[in-house]
């Protein structure tokens, strides 16, 4: 388990919304080569554990919903990135995911009350409704123009930029930023 919390961690994801780490657990090691983590058997019950749900008892990860939600959360993201509305047909796609039946409930929890909304039925419909919200929630109450892909080609990470003027446009400066300053570095001293 500590394995996986290192490569979940360490490969970026964890860290800013479920939406995001659902759009890259399809990851280009910056060199083009293709990783979907959702093949790995243990990538998802982590991303479960991650975010706080409560994985869907006897029942298989829906691998093709997912995956379907994956990619419409990409197009989506790539549409806010170009600065773009997100197609009619995304749009149409989150909102049959987010339409679930449910209701909302005045709950008591450590830190108070709160209200929230309780499925009728929990499982994975609900899951893949609380991804698809926090992906509406982030594109709500934040700029969409904050939305960005990494520069690198072979990377194409989402992330969200948080910095004051909205420069950011690497995954990390640490990699891809990197990589492209010593390219460039390169290039002036052969020129």
């Amino acid at each position: 388990m500590t394995e996986l919390r290192y490569d979940f961690l360490s490969h970026g994801h964890g860290k800013t919304a479920p939406w995001m780490d659902l759009v890259n657990s399809e990851e280009w090691d910056t060199f083009g080569r293709l990783t979907d983590h959702l093949n790995s058997p243990s990538w998802v019950p982590y991303f479960l554990r991650q975010w706080h749900f409560a994985r869907p008892s006897r029942e298989d990860a829906p691998l093709a919903k997912l995956r379907a939600l994956r990619a419409a959360l990409r197009r989506s993201s790539e549409a806010l990135f170009q600065g773009k509305p997100i197609p009619p047909a995304e749009l149409r796609g989150l909102n049959e995911v987010l339409n679930l039946s449910g209701k909302r409930q005045l709950l008591q929890r450590q830190n108070g009350l709160r209200i929230e909304f309780v499925p009728e039925r929990p499982g994975w419909d609900w899951v893949l409704s609380e991804i698809a919200c926090s992906f509406v929630e982030t594109v709500a109450q934040g700029e969409p123009a904050r939305i960005k892909i990494c520069r690198n080609k072979d990377c194409r990470w989402v992330f969200y930029d948080q910095t004051k003027g909205k420069t950011r446009c690497w995954c990390s400066s640490k990699s891809c930023g990197n990589r492209e300053r010593v390219r460039r570095a390169r290039a002036r001293t052969q020129a």
